[in-house]
């Protein structure tokens, strides 16, 4: 309950039972229309509501964020208006859920007014099901026919893309530029494809890197392959980072520190009492296996196609 307190502020109150007894009931209410009064209340919720940033995003959806989800949009993102960030949490903790969170944030806040969210084609749906379940919808989809209609003209606010068709498609990738469309921030999930032996990724990475604001998503950043994480960050800052061709000592291990990267084990999530554990444990083993003659015969195929097909790169 909020109270005034006669000078035109309002302090919060907690209603108690004993409290409830001591509030004098007003038998006459002067003769208000209902209407008005109602909509004076509504008014202050909304006040109160925006004394907290987080409220007006979610208090209108089913969404009701974990701890891990809350810190990292407004303990890591939100602080940053230029963010130029890598989201590496370990899969299922709700990174969708986070970028989302962010986008209608920056959105409420006026900082983002046009964004764009690129991801394999097996997500598309995926995105626009989670926007529209927990965060209001709007996610509309870019395709051949949107760029061929000329729709990305009309004033809307957030798109989502499939990655092969921007980086393939030379009409979509030429639609969806930065310095073309004026996006505000850039959201690439599943960002480990954009790798230097995946060159068309590579490029769109590049390309949507010139956004002011750019946000990549990913639960393998490094996958034991120093060349491949300095290219993620390449992409992420590229005034901060050098490209894998720029760099001197790919041999020494790169750690970015908060302003451009999070990760986060499941085994370290807890819920908002810093006790509850989200996920249960996990144990893992190596265990040894014999091939037979028929086994050892393909094992050895197999290693040679590895070696035939995939050499060592930088």
């Amino acid at each position: 309950m909020f109270v005034d307190n006669g000078s035109g502020a309002y302090r919060k109150v907690l209603l108690t039972p004993e409290l409830a007894e001591q509030v004098t009931v007003v038998a006459e209410d002067g003769a208000a229309e209902p209407s008005v009064v109602l909509a004076g209340l509504w008014t202050e919720w909304m006040r109160a509501a925006t004394l907290e940033s987080k409220a007006t995003t979610l208090a209108t959806t089913p969404l009701r964020p974990y701890a891990h989800q809350t810190n990292a949009v407004y303990g890591s993102m939100l602080p940053q208006p230029r963010l130029r960030f890598l989201l590496a949490d370990e899969p299922g903790t709700g990174k969708t859920i986070m970028a989302g969170m962010y986008l209608r944030e920056m959105q409420r806040l006026g900082f983002v007014r046009k964004a764009l969210v690129i991801c394999p084609a097996h997500l598309v749906e995926k995105w626009r099901a989670d926007f529209e379940r927990f965060l209001g919808g709007g996610l509309r989809r870019i395709t051949a026919d949107t760029v061929r209609e000329g729709a990305l003209a009309i004033d809307h606010d957030f798109w989502v893309t499939s990655l092969d068709l921007a980086s393939v498609n030379a009409q979509v990738q030429e639609a969806i530029r930065p310095d073309r469309v004026g996006w505000d921030v850039v959201v690439i999930d599943e960002a480990h494809r954009m790798t230097l032996s995946a060159q068309s990724y590579y490029q769109l990475g590049r390309l949507m890197s010139g956004a002011p604001r750019v946000l990549l998503m990913t639960a393998t950043p490094h996958r034991g392959k120093e060349a491949l994480f300095r290219g993620l960050l390449h992409l992420v800052d590229p005034d901060v980072f050098p490209s894998v061709e720029e760099s001197d000592d790919l041999g020494r291990q790169l750690k970015p520190g908060a302003v451009h990267f999070l990760r986060r084990m499941k085994e370290d999530l807890v819920d908002y009492d810093g006790v509850t554990r989200l996920f249960k444990g996990r144990r893992a083993q190596n265990l040894s296996v014999a091939l037979n003659a028929t086994e050892e015969a393909f094992y050895q195929q197999a290693l040679a196609l590895v070696d035939q097909y995939f050499r060592p790169r930088r």
